[in-house]
């Protein structure tokens, strides 16, 4: 599996692409924009996205007829990984999920990008972990797209995680700590005395 090294060879491969168009592989290209969406919420897919033409990033006509899985065009196969990409963004999860599943051409287009789902999940545990202290089993269910054993396998085994009856807890950081907030104002009291003589001062 490719790690974030290998991402940046990817990217760089893209943009040269940009300057050398003939030798653009939509098959490689795919394969960026899907390794991109596995390191979220940096701004690799973004990246790859702007050094692309415009006539790919066009939305396809929605009157035009979809082709079938794997023959779709790059303009197409982008803009589902795009949809895909707004939704991690949006923090929307579970959205994310159905949508993966509601097309045979994702299936097609993450195949080559080994552990795919499971970077995914990841990356959205890390997301989690910084922001609550305990999620509701159900709803963390439907963000990480997985139930039964194997959800409680990830969460105690890849989350480390502690599962309390409904209630999933996720141990305390740095990020997800609550932490009281001191505010100190510096006044000094001539400034007070200046508020309180023009508040005795008689108007012009």
């Amino acid at each position: 599996m490719p790690g974030r090294g290998a991402l940046a060879d990817m990217l760089d491969q893209q943009s040269r692409y940009q300057f050398n168009p003939h030798l653009t592989k939509d098959e490689t290209i795919t394969n960026i924009l899907v390794k991109s969406l596995t390191v979220f919420p940096s701004p690799d897919f973004s990246l790859a996205l702007h050094l692309l033409p415009p006539h790919i990033l066009t939305p396809a006509s929605a009157s035009s007829a979809l082709p079938a899985a794997g023959d779709a065009p790059l303009s197409e196969a982008v803009q589902k990984l795009n949809v895909l990409n707004n939704l991690l963004a949006q923090a929307s999860y579970a959205a994310f999920w159905s949508t993966l599943d509601s097309d045979d051409l994702y299936a097609d287009l993450i195949a080559d990008v080994a552990g795919f789902e499971e970077l995914i999940r990841i990356r959205i545990a890390l997301t989690i972990a910084q922001s609550v202290r305990e999620i509701e089993r159900s709803v963390l269910e439907s963000w990480l797209g997985m139930q039964g054993e194997a959800f409680n396998k990830f969460v105690h085994d890849v989350c480390q995680w502690k599962i309390n009856g409904t209630v999933v807890q996720v141990p305390p950081n740095k990020e997800n700590e609550a932490k009281g907030t001191i505010v100190r104002e510096n006044v000094k009291m001539e400034q007070f005395s200046r508020v309180i003589r023009r508040a005795y001062e008689q108007p012009a």
